[in-house]
């Protein structure tokens, strides 16, 4: 019964609008009070700043102060400029120059809505223009948005690397390579779709001098993603120190390199990363008082049991991504993965699920619920950038374009799910 109240209250409070850190924190006091008494708000109290007591959910705040950074300096339209002066002249080329960039700003900010939102304030303008059809172009950027959260760095694989106590390292390396499936198979449909719609203009080639002086202006925006990839990948730094690099180095290439910030910008900026990062941190906190509750009421335990006559782990995880896409229409991405992997957890490992595997099947599953109306946070992005720079835009087209994407993610998570190695063998060839 305890249980039960507390899921209940949870489910109430967040479909009565309270904030997710406290539907979730109050949620799991409530059963905890009911099943240990006054004792449970010590317990709470404990967990709370027991979590925020880790070196490595330093980095959250870190690397969502980094997005904030590169979103004012202007670094993501340098970017995107190489690419389209490279790509623009081939079939779909402007599109595939819209995702690479994503893919690109997904390496460096880590948050798929900040990515959605800055790619979109500059690359709608050119897709229209080249006559993409509308909803295209939306569903490009929203999709390619969602890349955020999966290639490295990526703030829901630092949370899931506190909870689960798996390596940040091995956890970001396992993300690259889905990553650049999702970019091939995204790219592969832009070019058929741009090859059989007759509006669809074909851009002149750029000059060779013209990518060479995009090239030199966009060069040292390219340099951050290396900076954080590559320490990792080498372990030379952990997760935390990697962003500690790119916050100072984007700085540096906004203020001195590129001009595009000056110093009386920079209160506004860290108040801006301090505002984002202490909401997800009190969301980490409720999520993690949730979890604790669910735990040491018996939840895993029953999953489990409800789970032990059917196919083991395999059917386990797949009902763990129905789940998570369900979630997906009423809460945003960041809460599912604190709601679900602390109550799964358990389960996973009972069942011996290799988590840095499941990790990545955990993320493609949140982008795909960023991707899911009515709550997908990437679509309200694309559409309000839309709106804002006068296009005809309505929520049904931002929708409808990201329909054939969300059919991409899931051949993309099939692959992944029946080809473990597409994941596991990056993080193992480090080792």
């Amino acid at each position: 019964m305890s249980l039960f109240t507390s899921v209940l209250s949870m489910v109430i409070l967040l479909f009565a609008g309270v904030p997710i850190a406290l539907s979730l924190a109050i949620g799991g006091l409530i059963g905890l009070y009911l099943t240990f008494g006054s004792s449970a708000l010590i317990s709470v109290a404990q967990t709370m700043t027991g979590t925020m007591n880790s070196f490595l959910l330093l980095g959250v705040p870190l690397f969502v102060l980094m997005g904030v950074i590169l979103g004012k300096s202007e670094i993501g339209s340098k970017i995107y400029k190489i690419f389209d002066a490279f790509l623009r002249h081939i079939p779909g080329g402007i599109a595939i120059a819209t995702i690479v960039t994503c893919a690109i700003l997904s390496a460096m900010i880590g948050t798929s809505v900040a990515v959605a939102a800055m790619v979109g304030s500059f690359a709608l303008t050119n897709l229209t223009k080249y006559g993409y059809d509308l909803p295209l172009s939306l569903g490009i950027i929203a999709a390619g948005g969602a890349l955020g959260i999966l290639i490295p760095p990526s703030v829901p694989m630092i949370i899931y690397a506190a909870i689960s106590m798996e390596s940040a390292g091995d956890l970001f390396v396992a993300g690259i390579f889905p990553g650049l499936i999702l970019v091939t198979l995204f790219s592969i449909y832009v070019v058929i779709i741009s090859i059989f719609d007759k509006n669809t203009q074909k851009a002149s080639k750029t000059p060779w001098k013209e990518r060479w002086s995009a090239l030199k202006e966009g060069i040292w925006a390219l340099i951050i993603p290396l900076g954080v990839v590559f320490p990792l990948y080498l372990g030379l730094a952990t997760p935390t120190e990697v962003a500690v690099i790119g916050v100072i180095w984007s700085l540096i290439v906004g203020l001195f390199i590129y001009k595009t910030i000056g110093l009386r910008d920079l209160p506004g900026i860290f108040r801006d990363g301090i505002d984002s990062s202490v909401m997800v941190l009190f969301i980490i906190c409720g999520a993690l008082v949730f979890g604790n509750a669910a735990t040491q009421l018996g939840l895993p335990e029953i999953i489990t049991n409800l789970t032990a006559g059917f196919a083991g782990a395999v059917y386990f995880v797949c009902a763990t991504i129905l789940i998570m896409l369900i979630l997906g229409m009423f809460v945003e991405g960041a809460s599912i993965l604190l709601i679900c992997l602390p109550i799964f957890l358990p389960t996973l490992n009972i069942l011996h699920v290799d988590l840095i595997w499941y990790a990545v099947i955990m993320v493609m599953s949140i982008e795909m619920a960023l991707l899911t109306p009515p709550v997908g946070l990437n679509i309200y992005a694309v559409h309000g950038v839309a709106m804002s720079m006068g296009l005809n835009s309505t929520l049904n087209m931002a929708m409808r374009g990201t329909v054939p994407f969300m059919g991409i993610y899931f051949i993309a998570l099939l692959l992944i799910l029946f080809f473990p190695q597409l994941t596991l063998w990056l993080p193992r060839f480090m080792q």
